[in-house]
């Protein structure tokens, strides 16, 4: 079984890698807001937000059946 295919970047096919890519962004982001801003607040949001963005995002998507 794979867990993560060389094509989950562009649309993801099971929900470890919508997960693991979508820390991935958060944390892209969160480096970017980091060096712009200095501000740990902001940094921190960003990355809560995008954390909460991802993880009800797989969740409502496990529930319509997307992944099956």
């Amino acid at each position: 079984m794979d867990f993560i295919n060389w094509y989950d970047w562009i649309q993801p096919t099971n929900p470890f890698a919508s997960i693991f890519f979508g820390i991935i962004s958060t944390l892209i982001i969160t480096l970017v807001v980091w060096f712009e801003t200095k501000g740990i607040k902001s940094t921190g949001i960003v990355f809560l937000a995008g954390l909460g963005v991802t993880i009800i995002g797989v969740i409502l998507l496990n529930l319509i059946g997307y992944y099956s």
